[in-house]
């Protein structure tokens, strides 16, 4: 099982690894201390930010589909009534 994991989860490994050293790379260019803590920790904000936009499109879906459940919610509860 582990072995599985391993393989499915390299690719999500490795794209994080590549975003944190792209950010940190781009922070050592402006001038932070390569081996200095704060490079590392606004490398991994920029990650973090990376991955919240990149999940903006999902949160909408979510808010989208909850907004629909809610306007059919009169219906649902309507046929839940009838075949109750």
């Amino acid at each position: 099982m582990t072995d599985f994991l391993n393989t499915v989860l390299y690719p999500l490994e490795l794209a994080v690894a590549w975003i944190v050293v792209t950010w940190h790379q781009l922070f050592t260019t402006i001038g932070l201390p390569a081996g200095g803590g704060w490079t590392w920790v606004l490398s991994i904000v920029g990650l973090v930010l990376v991955i919240r936009s990149l999940l903006i499109p999902l949160f909408v879906k979510q808010i989208r589909s909850s907004r629909q459940m809610q306007l059919i919610q009169p219906e649902v509860s309507k046929i839940y009534d009838k075949y109750k």
